[in-house]
């Protein structure tokens, strides 16, 4: 509901017709349209949260987790074109929300992204001499992004696709061989 008509036009009342209740069974479980929201995107991270350390879990490779974590941020949003769609739009629009959200889930996916950049830079695979927050940085602003123009535009989006080819920039940057002399 909130996806299709944007936070400030989406009255709780639409919110729990939509879900097939009444408005004060809503009122049971949440406070505010505010708490629906942040409820839906807690479960949202929670949820890829414990696949990203489960399917990371299964290998000790940085590389292969960095692609586990980069195709699983893709994937995720990709299957939930409305959860993309608050969190590219109405998440940024509240200041307040965008501190909250910071605090707890980007810091925690960030900090997820630097621990594999470290772990990469320890086992040698990854250069020692970029900074692992300014890399964690990078990858979520180009994953960003690349959500943010298949949000907007609706071109068709493959999230394996895209994840190699940002991952592939990130590893190997787009100077060509001959120019790293």
């Amino acid at each position: 509901m909130i996806a299709e008509n944007g936070f400030f036009h989406s009255p709780v009342s639409a919110i729990a017709a939509r879900a097939g209740v009444a408005d004060g069974t809503v009122y049971l479980y949440f406070k505010s349209k505010d708490q629906i929201l942040r409820t839906a995107i807690d479960t949202a991270f929670l949820h890829f949260f414990e696949r990203a350390r489960e399917e990371m879990a299964t290998t000790e490779d940085a590389a292969q987790q960095l692609r586990i974590l980069v195709r699983l941020h893709l994937e995720t949003l990709a299957a939930n074109h409305a959860l993309a769609v608050v969190m590219q739009t109405e998440v940024r629009q509240s200041a307040r929300f965008i501190a909250e959200f910071s605090r707890q889930h980007l810091v925690d996916y960030l900090n997820l992204t630097r621990e594999v950049i470290r772990r990469g830079q320890q086992q040698g695979i990854f250069r020692p001499d970029v900074s692992d927050r300014t890399v964690a940085h990078c990858l979520f602003g180009a994953l960003d992004e690349m959500v943010s123009s298949w949000v907007f535009t609706e071109r068709p989006f493959e999230p394996g696709t895209t994840a190699s080819q940002v991952l592939d920039i990130i590893f190997r940057g787009i100077e060509t061989q001959s120019n790293h002399a």
